[in-house]
């Protein structure tokens, strides 16, 4: 039997294919999809930025009925979106969640030029993204200068720190496997010239 962590080992060693050009391309085949059509049991769910640098079956070199993918801007949570993770992992039976966030986000961008400008907030959906994502923007402000060469990544990594702690916080079917170690949740960045994913604590 599979644990979180084998499902996590196999998002890495598929994201080094990836980055080392020697991706497999598993899991395309028409038997694979001739065999899923009645059903998916997929090992991990991502929730992802919806940026389109960021094409995370791609990226991990996974193919069809492996990873469960949820995408919104700036990687935020919404009821919605934990519904969607939490019915990955309730009905689907997956062991991961991962969040992943990745460097020169524009969602993120967007959070850190309106935070401290509320004249230059608007007032439509996009600004309820932007909501999401100003708490990890403030803890970005009180232990680094606003405006510095890295301050949008460490804003991003913040962000999906985040996200990480709303999910566990805000979903009681969530936490309560988590309290049992029946599944893993992580946080994780993706760098997009290098290819490269780095796990975050």
């Amino acid at each position: 039997m599979s644990t979180p962590d084998d499902a996590l080992e196999r998002l890495l060693e598929g994201n080094k294919r990836f980055v080392s050009g020697s991706s497999v391309h598993p899991n395309r085949c028409e038997e694979t999809r001739r065999n899923l059509e009645s059903a998916q049991r997929p090992y991990a769910v991502i929730l992802s930025c919806s940026d389109s640098r960021v094409p995370v079956e791609i990226i991990f070199d996974v193919g069809f009925g492996e990873v469960f993918v949820v995408r919104t801007a700036g990687h935020t949570l919404s009821q919605d979106v934990m519904g969607s993770i939490e019915y990955a992992v309730q009905e689907l039976g997956v062991q991961l969640v991962m969040i992943l966030g990745h460097n020169n986000c524009g969602a993120v961008k967007s959070a850190v030029k309106t935070y401290s400008d509320e004249d230059s907030r608007g007032a439509g959906n996009v600004q309820a993204i932007l909501d999401h994502i100003y708490p990890a923007v403030k803890k970005t402000c009180s232990c680094c200068e606003a405006g510095s060469k890295d301050f949008i990544d460490k804003a991003v990594k913040e962000n999906v720190r985040y996200q990480v702690s709303e999910l566990i916080k805000k979903d009681r079917y969530i936490a309560a496997l988590l309290k049992f170690n029946q599944i893993k949740v992580v946080g994780a960045y993706y760098d997009i010239a290098a290819s490269t994913i780095e796990l975050l604590d």
